[in-house]
């Protein structure tokens, strides 16, 4: 054992990678366990279980005729923060076996509690789970590095960066911004740290960054002439939306940035390639160029429709199932509760389509 510790040892002397991943893995081992012991950070109050039983106390039967059982849970726990630290607390909880409404607890779990900071209150609002998604960034961050190497760790760094860009621009949506304005400066943005920041400042980034702004105003121009020729969207349907004054902006601005990732995928793919045709074979025509572009394209362009309408898509399974099992028919879900979801998708695929021959010309 003593062996094998001692050349693990002198590997990671010796390899700048292996002392990357060691720096790396310590790190990551010190997020975990402080975000297992981070309940003094929180003013809702958090217990530890000690103590679950459950028992069988029924059946209750569906609007469809369907029967599930029903279950009661007697909790103990200790308390973890709070005024009311290591105090112990006894709590019921009732769930059934499809978990609609309420889980199951099992002895261990560290629950939130529906208190404050200074009354721990009578109820469980749910899990505490930011240990579970430390872990789970920890091995995305360790598979990006471990495959991607640098372009792994420049993406870490673009989504940081997007994410603060999206922080900033959500704080600035008072009622009387312009949500619009704030999407489109969001949308430059997005595009110029993503592309900047992973292929770096070459023609091909800049190609690319063309060919993104320039689909998506091409885009939402169409969508702009389309609105106003036909009979208005109904935004009533949408979640959330019927009660906001500018539910139409509010959608305008969620095609805007629905869509930027894949008309920047597709842009980057052709500009890369035919920069890299170009720079092995410089006598190249441009309609071998523009031939070369055009088969890239096709080859993405039915993968990343597909990808919108499966994004879109499973978006939409809990609302169609909720209606089914209501007996609404799927086509009457489709024409009324979806139609604002088929015009994004619609609008998304036609800028797949125009971000084909955009980025070849710009490339070329």
């Amino acid at each position: 054992m003593k062996l094998i510790a001692k050349k693990i040892k002198e590997y990671i002397k010796k390899s700048k990678r292996a002392k990357l991943y060691g720096i790396f893995g310590m790190i990551y081992l010190i997020m975990v366990i402080f975000v297992m012991n981070d309940a003094w950070l929180y003013q809702t109050p958090i217990a530890k279980l000690t103590k679950v039983e459950t028992s069988k106390v029924g059946e209750n039967k569906s609007t469809r005729g369907t029967h599930e059982i029903k279950y009661k849970q007697k909790i103990r726990g200790v308390v973890l923060n709070g005024k009311n630290k290591g105090e112990v607390v006894d709590f019921s909880n009732e769930y059934t076996d499809t978990g609609m409404l309420k889980q199951k607890y099992h002895k261990g779990d560290k629950v939130l509690l529906s208190g404050s900071y200074s009354n721990v209150g009578s109820g469980i609002q749910g899990k505490k789970r930011d240990a579970e998604l430390v872990i789970l960034l920890g091995l995305l961050i360790f598979i990006l590095m471990t495959i991607a190497g640098k372009k792994g760790i420049l993406t870490i760094v673009t989504v940081g960066i997007n994410i603060i860009i999206f922080a900033i621009g959500f704080l600035s949506s008072s009622d009387e911004a312009d949500v619009v304005a704030i999407c489109n400066k969001m949308v430059i943005f997005f595009a110029v740290f993503t592309l900047v920041g992973l292929n770096g400042i070459h023609r091909k980034t800049w190609a690319a960054l063309v060919s993104t702004l320039l689909v998506l105003a091409m885009i939402m121009g169409v969508f702009d002439v389309v609105i106003r020729h036909v009979d208005e969207l109904d935004y009533s349907t949408m979640e959330y939306l019927g009660s906001i004054d500018t539910p139409d902006k509010i959608f305008h601005a969620e095609i805007l940035l629905s869509g930027l990732g894949a008309i920047m995928d597709v842009a980057v793919a052709i500009a890369a390639a035919l920069s890299e045709l170009v720079t092995k074979k410089p006598e190249v025509t441009f309609r071998e160029l523009f031939r070369s572009g055009r088969e890239i394209g096709y080859d993405i362009m039915g993968t990343m429709i597909n990808v919108l309408l499966f994004v879109f898509g499973c978006g939409l399974i809990p609302m169609c199932l909720i209606r089914m099992n209501n007996s609404v028919r799927l086509m009457t879900i489709i024409r009324l509760h979806i139609p604002c979801e088929l015009c994004r998708f619609f609008v998304e695929s036609i800028g797949i389509v125009l971000a084909i021959p955009v980025s070849i010309l710009i490339t070329s």
